[in-house]
């Protein structure tokens, strides 16, 4: 056999090989999507980025991403947690299949005196939205806010940079403890690289949202740095007071 065509071969093989990232067994209903940012200024377009979920909350339901994703895309206008003079619209897919997909309203936490360097914004590391159409078949959450126990699994859902296309990822955790509003967590099943993670839904075994996907905090008793969603629990209050302001 020709040398040639067996290191051809071989090569397939490998790369093969390692696009196919190790994911949970677990599986949920469709619940992960990833963000589609289209700016005034056509540069600062980004196609996919990030990713994004639905929570529903009395009888509206919201559009769901991190915060930080604001200060990693801003343009030099954009200063504080507000889209206003440079996103021209904000829409969310599903890398599945894009003819899903959702089309947001108002940023209903814009904050024009917070601004993207303070450490508050990125405490409560998400972004709500009011939604214009919903075009997707995607399961809105409900926000779970009875305590975790130690040990118990946990599931990131969505997609990284590494693997863009194709059904939404689970990947598997271990609840370690809770710090101020973030949630450490033990590695199980995990992507090679988070880089892309930012915003995806972070759920109970019975599909209950917990967190949303935001970095990492080093646990000051062993020094250790591990993942670290932002808890959900602000977010409920805010949409119960949200709720309450329309009645």
């Amino acid at each position: 056999m020709n040398p040639g065509f067996v290191f051809a071969i071989l090569v397939s093989l490998s790369t093969v090989g390692c696009s196919q990232e190790k994911t949970s067994a677990k599986q949920f209903d469709n619940i992960a999507l990833v963000n589609k940012i289209d700016f005034n200024n056509p540069q600062f377009d980004k196609s996919q980025f990030g990713c994004a979920f639905l929570v529903q909350y009395g009888k509206d339901t919201f559009a769901i991403t991190a915060k930080h994703l604001l200060k990693v895309m801003k343009t030099d206008e954009m200063k504080t947690v507000s889209l206003t003079n440079s996103v021209k619209s904000w829409s969310l897919y599903s890398p599945e299949n894009k003819e899903e997909f959702v089309v947001c309203d108002k940023l209903v936490n814009e904050n024009n005196s917070q601004s993207l360097d303070a450490k508050p914004a990125h405490d409560d590391d998400w972004l709500v939205f009011s939604i214009n159409n919903n075009h997707s078949k995607v399961k809105p959450l409900q926000i779970r806010t009875t305590p975790l126990a130690a040990g118990e699994k946990l599931y990131a859902i969505g997609w990284t940079r590494k693997m863009e296309d194709g059904p939404q990822r689970v990947y598997e955790f271990e609840y370690y403890k809770t710090i101020g509003n973030r949630i450490l967590l033990k590695n199980i099943i995990v992507p090679e690289q988070f880089c892309g993670l930012s915003g995806a839904p972070i759920v109970d075994e019975k599909g209950m949202a917990i967190g949303i996907a935001s970095n990492g905090t080093i646990d000051p008793e062993t020094k250790k740095k591990y993942f670290s969603p932002c808890a959900l629990i602000n977010l409920a209050a805010f949409l119960e007071d949200f709720e309450l302001t329309k009645k």
